[in-house]
């Protein structure tokens, strides 16, 4: 079984990398190519001549030689990035993407080549590619900002680019012991992260999710190719829940979602990273007396003025086209599903995890399995979220913050509004940081008029109970 199951991604993936045009794939051999008389086009083919006969030192400086002469001869930045990559060991496509078939081991337990590699293996591949990238991605921010020849483009070499960056991904979070299909998944509904796997990645957070949105970006250049790429890093979580159709769409979802959290994630200043990204804790993070309220959507869902605060630990990132089988199953749905545009990376609705069944999200004496309101949202459809720009949860129907006109910040913000928000969040951070119980500033009634929000909801107890599990330093 696990060759047949080999078989099949290995041609897949042979298929995704002949899509761009075999001189340009960083992991093709390179033919030789005419001289023009310009000094950057014959330097560049004498390094290419010197590539074919394996002699990667002179090749490689006859390739920065060109790059001195004209540092838009787009050739030579590619010939210079595949010898460098064809001087590393270990660093062949479909090895690297075999690393990430899984399969179980003698225990049956399931592993994959990532997660038995030796310590000293996954470091060179590790340093193989950070080499490859060094140059690498200097060609592509040139290429991405109009400062190359256009001959070879970013969308020729995405394919690989791709590979090598899941290929870095993976390589980080085998550091907690876990495969990227851990973090990454599929249901019917759609395609799944887990956040309480991002939890455990502690300070290699940011630059796994910094290798991931590179990987993005390659995603979104060319997402015919790289959709059979995913299917070969997460083998076993995303092959039999899409449609091929639909496929393409989706890695364009999730890429969008990946460089959103990676955008969030580097400019998030660090004394409120704790408010971004403890995914999932059970508690409030922000300071608006809510617990866990936002989902991972890039959408204000609680109606503060931010965006993915206190997230609660997995969701939906891709949703699926329901596909209605007869007319009165689409009659029932309101709406026309097949409309969704997958590549907005549209959440569409919540899974109610168990573990929120004993979580009062609100703090209105109601625990998730007695309050679904804090799980559905005002709009069922996403499309009628995102036209109405309202993408709140129902249980913010019953909580007003201060500043905000009506208790809810809207979704689109001029500067007077930001102001107001910022305000707001001024006073978050007074009461997220008033953690020590010994030494209370603020009780939970001086916290309700200072930012509203679910702190009305509170009363002596439940307000002793936010200070449960919270660090003082």
């Amino acid at each position: 079984m696990r060759k047949k199951l080999q078989g099949k991604w290995m041609w897949s993936l042979t298929i995704a990398l002949s899509l761009g045009f075999a001189g340009c794939n960083l992991f093709h051999p390179t033919g030789s190519r005419d001289a023009d008389n310009d000094d950057a086009a014959a330097l560049t083919h004498d390094g290419y001549l010197e590539y074919q006969k394996a002699n990667y030192d002179a090749a490689r400086n006859f390739f920065s030689k060109a790059i001195r002469a004209d540092s838009g001869y787009s050739e030579a930045w590619i010939g210079l990035t595949k010898t460098v990559l064809k001087a590393q060991e270990g660093i062949d496509a479909f090895e690297l993407a075999s690393y990430a078939q899984s399969y179980e081991d003698a225990n049956g337990k399931k592993t994959n080549g990532f997660l038995v590699m030796s310590d000293e293996k996954a470091d060179s591949i590790s340093r193989g590619i950070d080499s490859v990238m060094f140059y690498l991605n200097q060609f592509v921010a040139r290429d991405t900002t109009d400062r190359t020849d256009k001959k070879v483009r970013f969308s020729n070499i995405a394919d690989s680019y791709t590979i090598l960056q899941l290929t870095k991904a993976a390589l980080r979070v085998r550091a907690v012991n876990t495969q990227l299909s851990n973090v990454v998944s599929a249901n019917s509904s759609g395609m799944m992260m887990d956040l309480n796997v991002l939890n455990d990645l502690g300070d290699s957070l940011k630059p796994f999710l910094n290798d991931m949105a590179a990987a993005a970006e390659a995603i979104k250049v060319a997402p015919e190719a790289a959709a059979e790429i995913i299917k070969a890093y997460l083998p076993d979580s995303t092959r039999q829940d899409f449609e091929d159709d639909d496929y393409a769409e989706i890695s364009v979802g999730l890429a969008n979602t990946v460089i959103q959290m990676n955008d969030r994630a580097q400019t998030v200043p660090e004394d409120r990273e704790d408010v971004f990204f403890n995914f999932g804790n059970g508690r409030d993070d922000d300071g608006d007396g809510c617990v866990d309220e936002e989902a991972l959507d890039n959408y204000d869902n609680d109606g503060d003025g931010e965006i993915d605060e206190d997230v609660r630990d997995s969701r939906s990132i891709v949703l699926v086209k329901k596909r209605p089988t007869n007319y009165q199953e689409l009659k029932d749905l309101g709406q026309d599903p097949t409309t969704y545009d997958l590549t907005k990376a549209q959440l569409d609705s919540l899974s109610v995890l168990e573990k929120y069944n004993i979580i009062d999200i609100d703090m209105d004496g109601k625990t998730t399995k007695d309050d679904l309101d804090e799980w559905e949202f005002i709009y069922r459809d996403p499309n009628e979220r995102d036209e109405k720009k309202n993408h709140r949860l129902k249980f913010t129907t019953t909580i007003n913050f201060m500043y905000a006109d009506g208790g809810m910040f809207p979704e689109d913000q001029d500067d007077k509004i930001t102001e107001k928000v910022n305000s707001l969040i001024e006073k978050k951070e007074l009461i997220r940081k008033d953690k020590d119980i010994n030494n209370i500033k603020y009780d939970w009634r001086k916290r309700a008029e200072m930012v509203g929000g679910c702190w009305t909801n509170y009363d002596d107890e439940k307000f002793l109970k936010w200070f449960e599990g919270r660090i003082v330093k």
